[in-house]
């Protein structure tokens, strides 16, 4: 069971009140980030800040939820950057040593088409800038690894706008700090408990759809003790919201406030109801193969064997950020209805694109527009709250060697293309099924009983003599037999 998101528009009469609370509880959480990196306890400023800004207990526990996720969210984010720089150093300096190598054996006088540059005069060209960019990652990682990551209430990209304001569409700074101004304080938090009355003790709603919000003390000389709205409907999410609000034991809602783009939303967060599974490993398994271009998928059997494979196409370049999200929901969707008609789990891989990311600067521009251009986390999310919903198990298995697995066993015995293939291997890997080298693929050497099998696999990776083709002509040439499965048409998504 997991939590989910639902929005709908604010009422208009609670609109100035949202601004209000706003800019309320923005200048709350600012002290308190404050107070709290002095030092102070948290206690004491609970006792503090009720009679400093005219606020009740729940009204700062809410502030300070939010802040706590925000300092949290911000040294995950510090450690991510320092890894990442470690990463591109790593890359940059093998980058380095390659190119080092390649000036060495380079003719002197041999030219090439770059601006009259010979080969050896290019490469000492590409050494240079490598190094200019080593040595900048280098004083970026040591000033990382020295300082306390800090807060920057409303965004360091607005933040960072004052200084170049004419290329940001700002006439003057005043207008940059009204726009400012409006952002910090676009949005107040009331956090919920399910020992509370209606799963909320400063934001009630009932199943009518009828809204009651307590209003800070700070805040009552100008709209009273409390704010009513009705006619509050989810389009999406209604039924699980008046579940919520009916299930025996209570269950906390936690509401959000916020505007964006000159509109105001509500937000209401909670668990969504528990759906029992209706997938099982005896069924088989659906394997997901990720690429930035096309996703593969192979369903098979509770044995293993093949049953019915597809592909989507995905091209997710130039896309903003909702036709990208529009483009993966409807893969997840496809492929999630295949897994309930089938009643079997979905196995995706586990992947961590952050070191990919961080060396793909050094592995061309194509290979990094593919890896820029695929949201993979975003359809990680997407296909775990579809499968939520659905009652679907998802599970995630390491990828190592799926690809060299899915073309040597598997491409040329069902005429699979590579991400085929590769689904294939990893739903067998879902339903715990183990790969061996085929016979053919030896290579003629001693297999170590006492390793894993992987590292017979990486042996033969390393080993391997043919090109992709090879692998898929090379059974279909000795006549062995292919099978023929129906595919599906490749939708373009």
């Amino acid at each position: 069971m997991g939590s989910a998101t639902y929005q709908t528009r604010l009422p208009d009469n609670l609109i100035p009140f949202g601004v209000a609370m706003g800019n309320l509880m923005s200048e709350v959480e600012r002290s308190l980030y404050v107070d709290l990196q002095s030092g102070e306890a948290l206690k004491d400023l609970k006792r503090r800040y009720q009679v400093e800004f005219g606020i009740n207990a729940r009204q700062f526990n809410s502030v300070h939820a939010v802040l706590k996720g925000k300092i949290k969210s911000r040294k995950e984010c510090h450690k991510r950057q320092i890894k990442e720089l470690k990463q591109r150093i790593t890359g940059l300096k093998k980058k380095i040593k390659s190119l080092t190598k390649g000036i060495k054996k380079a003719p002197k006088a041999c030219p090439i088409k770059r601006k009259g540059y010979t080969v050896k005069q290019w490469l000492k060209f590409q050494q240079h800038l490598k190094k200019r960019h080593l040595v900048t990652c280098e004083s970026r990682l040591k000033k990382l690894q020295e300082t306390e990551p800090t807060i920057i209430f409303g965004g360091r990209k607005l933040w960072n706008a004052q200084f170049n304001l004419e290329a940001n569409g700002y006439a003057n700074h005043s207008e940059w700090l009204k726009d400012w101004q409006q952002h910090r304080n676009s949005q107040s938090f009331y956090l919920g408990s399910k020992d509370e009355t209606a799963g909320c003790q400063i934001f009630q709603l009932d199943t009518e759809g009828n809204i009651k919000i307590r209003v800070p003390k700070a805040l009552e000389g100008a709209f009273g003790q409390y704010v009513t709205a009705s006619g509050i409907n989810f389009n999406w999410g209604q039924d699980d919201v008046i579940a919520a609000l009916n299930k025996d034991g209570g269950q906390a809602l936690s509401y959000r406030i916020a505007q964006k783009n000159d509109k105001w939303y509500l937000f209401v967060t909670t668990d969504r109801p528990e759906v029992p599974f209706i997938s099982s490993r005896r069924n088989g398994a659906i394997g997901v193969d990720l690429n930035p271009g096309v996703v593969g998928w192979a369903y098979c059997d509770a044995e293993g064997n093949l049953v019915d494979i597809g592909q989507f196409k995905v091209n997710l370049q130039d896309q903003t950020s909702a036709q990208t999200e529009a483009i993966l929901g409807d893969l997840v969707k496809h492929i999630v209805q295949r897994a309930e008609t089938w009643g079997c789990p979905i196995v995706v891989e586990t992947l961590d694109f952050s070191k990919k990311k961080a060396t793909m600067k050094e592995q061309g521009t194509r290979y990094s527009r593919m890896l820029s251009n695929f949201a993979y986390s975003k359809f990680d999310q997407m296909l775990l709250s579809q499968c939520d919903r659905f009652g679907v198990q998802l599970m995630h298995r390491n990828p190592a060697y799926s690809s060299t697995i899915g073309m040597v066993k598997f491409m040329s015995m069902y005429g699979l293309s590579s991400d085929t293939a590769a689904a294939l291997a990893i739903a067998r890997r879902g339903l715990g099924l183990k790969e061996r080298i085929p016979s053919r693929n030896a290579l003629g050497g001693q297999v170590d009983t006492y390793k894993h099998v992987w590292s017979h696999w990486n042996a033969l990776r390393k080993g391997l003599p043919f090109r992709r083709h090879d692998l898929f002509t090379s059974r279909v040439a000795n006549s062995e037999p292919v099978v023929k499965l129906s595919v599906d048409p490749s939708p373009e998504l």
